[in-house]
């Protein structure tokens, strides 16, 4: 009898290891990176709530966000921040802007040519062409069981000595970004965990605006105001 149950446990373990392997099986990366294309190739827009980790490196610096996600292809996105204060970030393109509402002062500019829009998170926005702009290869971990995400490591294709990189973090049962890590040349990164991903057939342009700061508000001049008064 005991020898039968020795037997019978032998058999579970092996069958157990079948299954693990099983399951820990990758599928290529073109495989990977056509699912994804595929997922979110049928919507014009989604949305997510997102949790930002950025991390300074060498100066020891770390910073939290958390807020709502809104991207609309082909070249917008939109954080609604909440925490640890409210404000506003728009991408369109290039071109950034950050609208802080209790204040009103807002900072406008142009992502520099080396970060460009698909490598400042935008790529979201682009997804449809990640094999396109990126070479595309497994990290040296290529998957977390506990948390059920292949990773993808992607580097400028059109600029193979560029420092910046990218690791995504895809569900492995619904192939949806739960995760994507921007690298710098100094190892300084920024972590976007996003969660409740719902995608979208339309999102208003009034999620991609923000309100002017009072230093952008027009004033007309002293002498276009006499004028305008001798004309009444």
């Amino acid at each position: 009898m005991k020898k039968a149950i020795a037997v019978f446990v032998v058999l579970l373990l092996v069958s157990g290891e079948s299954l693990a392997s099983a399951e820990t099986k990758l599928p290529s990366v073109e495989q990977v990176v056509r699912r994804i294309q595929e997922v979110y190739a049928g919507y014009c827009c989604f949305k997510a709530t997102f949790d930002q980790l950025t991390v300074n490196v060498s100066m020891d610096l770390k910073d939290r966000f958390k807020g709502a996600m809104y991207v609309r292809k082909p070249g917008q996105i939109a954080l609604d921040v909440d925490w640890p204060e409210k404000q506003k970030v728009v991408i369109k393109g290039r071109s950034y802007t950050v609208f802080f509402p209790d204040d009103g002062n807002a900072a406008r500019g142009e992502i520099p040519p080396e970060i460009n829009v698909e490598h400042f998170f935008g790529f979201f926005a682009n997804i449809g062409n990640l094999d396109r702009n990126f070479a595309i290869e497994f990290p040296a971990k290529a998957q977390d069981e506990v948390e059920n995400l292949l990773f993808l490591e992607l580097t400028d294709k059109k600029n193979p000595s560029s420092t910046f990189r990218i690791l995504l973090g895809a569900d492995r049962a619904h192939y949806t970004i739960r995760r994507a890590i921007i690298y710098d040349a100094l190892g300084n990164y920024n972590r976007f965990d996003l969660s409740d991903i719902t995608f979208l057939n339309s999102i208003p342009d009034s999620q991609f605006k923000v309100a002017p700061s009072p230093a952008e508000i027009i004033i007309p001049s002293k002498s276009r105001k006499s004028k305008e008064s001798d004309t009444k």
